[in-house]
Formats: structure tokens, sequence, C-alpha cells
């Protein structure tokens, strides 16, 4: 592991983010609001790319396009925060990057949290992105990526869209980065619980709370929208995931190669010990920056 990774390791782990994590509900929520002042959507004023501010269905959405005219193709790429946090001005800077790699245009879309929402919503929100961009853009020209939860709901594009009577095209590709979801059986528990003193940012206490946040006090939520890889994936081309073996989210990874093989969906796996939940949307040292590469190699493609 490079020097850089470990230090930012090092640094998660002497932040005590963890411990937020345990705190009562309300005093957890208390915390997450104080966080979310200083996130959310933010348009930037320099001339790295084209920025443009879009309303989907109530919900501000940032297009950052690497040239003044439109793309052929684009990506929908959804942040991370275990559906409670928004994303901070760094996330910015890493689609940047990836519509420059790609050469596509990012479309990034601050959906609904759960803090106040339903999970419900957020799904809701996300696709009928989807659904504008592939008005725009065409069939087989929109692919979707995320991390942590945004993987959850790049995923949840797919099985999303199976639930339709009138179904829209496929994404183009997925990149799912750490997807999350709140495990089911007991393999997955084991393995996240098992990971948890090695993963310095996200902790098992959040996975078995979660849930009670998206529902929302709701019976009806369908199960895929809770536990990602329950969702149907067929007619799904391909999916790429991206872990740290270290990190809890880790022990999910079979119940989506499962999912994978039941839908006959062809699937890659880039993995790698001892590094943070995540890693690879953090593109500033040794691992990230392969791992981000190859990211944006499978989305150019």
């Amino acid at each position: 592991m490079s020097l850089t990774a470990n230090l930012i390791n090092v640094s998660f782990k002497l932040s005590g983010i963890k411990k937020m994590y345990h705190l009562p509900d309300d005093k957890f929520l208390e915390k997450v609001k104080t966080l979310n002042k200083n996130r959310g959507f933010y348009m930037p004023k320099d001339k790295k790319a084209f920025y443009k501010e879009h309303t989907v269905l109530g919900c501000k959405c940032l297009i950052v396009q690497p040239h003044e005219a439109p793309a052929e193709r684009s990506i929908l790429y959804m942040f991370g925060g275990g559906m409670m946090l928004g994303p901070d001005k760094g996330d910015i800077d890493v689609i940047v990057k990836l519509a420059h790699k790609t050469g596509c245009d990012v479309w990034f879309p601050i959906y609904p949290l759960c803090i106040e929402h339903c999970i419900t919503d957020s799904f809701e929100m996300i696709f009928e992105c989807y659904r504008q961009m592939i008005d725009q853009y065409g069939a087989n020209n929109v692919s979707t990526c995320g991390f942590s939860s945004g993987g959850a709901l790049a995923l949840g594009v797919a099985t999303y869209n199976n639930t339709l009577s009138e179904k829209l095209p496929m994404p183009r590709h997925i990149v799912a980065v750490s997807p999350g979801e709140v495990p089911w059986n007991e393999e997955e528990k084991r393995i996240m619980q098992a990971n948890n003193p090695t993963d310095n940012m996200v902790d098992y206490a959040f996975m078995e709370r979660v849930e009670r946040f998206e529902r929302k006090g709701r019976n009806d939520i369908p199960d895929y929208m809770i536990h990602i890889s329950k969702g149907d994936f067929s007619g799904v081309d391909n999916i790429h995931f991206v872990y740290s073996e270290n990190e809890v989210l880790y022990g999910a990874k079979q119940n989506f190669i499962d999912a994978c093989e039941k839908y006959h969906v062809k699937y890659t796996i880039r993995q790698r010990k001892g590094l943070f939940h995540c890693y690879a949307m953090l593109p500033y040292f040794k691992e990230a920056k392969e791992d981000f590469d190859e990211i944006a190699e499978i989305l150019k493609k």
C-alpha cells in the first residue's frame, strides 16, 4: 500500500468518524444535519468544464460537459453517503476528471436523502434523470456509475427499470464502487461484522439501522430498494464492481455475484487489500489513480 493511502487510512481512523454510527437516532440525525450544512448542490465557478444547472422532480442536478457542445454519450453519476449525507465540493473535482477522461457528459443529481424522504423518492428522482438522459442521448448512450449508496442507485436504475411495464433501454455500463445495501443473509452479515475492525469509515452499526431511515415507517417498500442484490438484473449487459477487501460492504460482494449469475449478467470485480471504503473515488494516490483510470476506460468504451 502506498504511503499516501496509508496516511489517509490512518487519518480516517484517528478522526473517530465511526463513533457517530453508535449515537441514538436523534443524536445521529442531528450530527448528519450539521454535516450537511456544508454539503449539497454547488455550481463551480472555474473553467475546467462547462456547467449547467438542471432540475429533475424539484431536485437540482449538475451537468458537467467536457466541451461546450453536448457529448454523444453520458454518465449518470451518484454520490455516496449512506442515503444520509449529501455531496461536497470534492465530488465535483472527481466528476470533472471523469468527464474529461471519458469524453462523456456527466449528470450529477442531488437526489432526495433519507433524512426526510423515503428511499422511494430517491429512486424516482434518479430514474427520472435516467429517463431524460435516454431522451437526450439515446439508447445505449447512457451509463450509470456511483459509489457506496450511489453505487446502489447505479445498480438500482436497472432493477427499477425491470419493474416497469414499459421499460427503458438498460444502461450501457454500470460501475458500482462499494455499493451499499442492507444485509439480508447470515453470510453477508458475518463478513460485514468480521471486516468492521478494518473499515475505518463505515461501521456495521450503520448497516443495522439505515433501513429504518430508508423506510420512514413504511412496510410497502420493494425489497430491491433496501437489499439491492435482491433486484432483477435481467437484460443488463455488464456490471463492474470495485471493492476494498477490508471494508464492511465487501460482505455484499457474493450476493451481487449470485445475482449476476442468476440473471446471466457479465461482471468484473476489482478489489484491493488494505484500502478504505470507496478509495477509487479519491484519485489522488497511486492505487486510486490506477483504479479510477480503469473505471474511466470502461465508461469511455
